[in-house]
């Protein structure tokens, strides 16, 4: 079975990169721009791993993870920001208190073999 990954950042250049990098590694892949749209997308697309920017304009990657969570979480949740890691500690403590502990923190800019570790680690789907 195909890995479904979805990619929610409001950086269309970071969705690109991290999709075009996933896809080369065998994930099938859906990006969102608009935070917004990401828990319609998340029910729709039913995603094995969600790739989640916390720093988003008008609506943040906090209140992005707790729909999710509350919807049922993915096999995998990667949480990225370039705004340093309290903000990253607290959206993994949010998902570890809904009991949702396949949680990696990936701190941006990040190397390419950080990513694919962080989107695959161990039991990807």
């Amino acid at each position: 079975m195909t890995p479904k990954l979805l990619v929610i950042d409001d950086d269309r250049s970071t969705a690109l990169i991290v999709a075009r990098i996933a896809e080369t590694t065998g994930f099938l892949v859906k990006t969102i721009t608009n935070p917004f749209e990401a828990l319609e997308a998340f029910l729709e697309f039913e995603p094995d791993v969600v790739f989640l920017d916390m720093i988003m304009p008008e609506k943040d990657g906090i209140d992005v993870l707790q729909e999710i969570l509350l919807a049922g979480a993915p096999g995998r949740i990667v949480l990225s920001s370039g705004f340093g890691r309290g903000y990253l500690s607290q959206a993994k403590e949010l998902a570890e208190f809904y009991d949702k502990n396949n949680v990696v923190v990936l701190d941006k800019p990040f190397r390419r073999e950080d990513l694919l570790n962080a989107l695959r680690g161990p039991n990807p789907t």
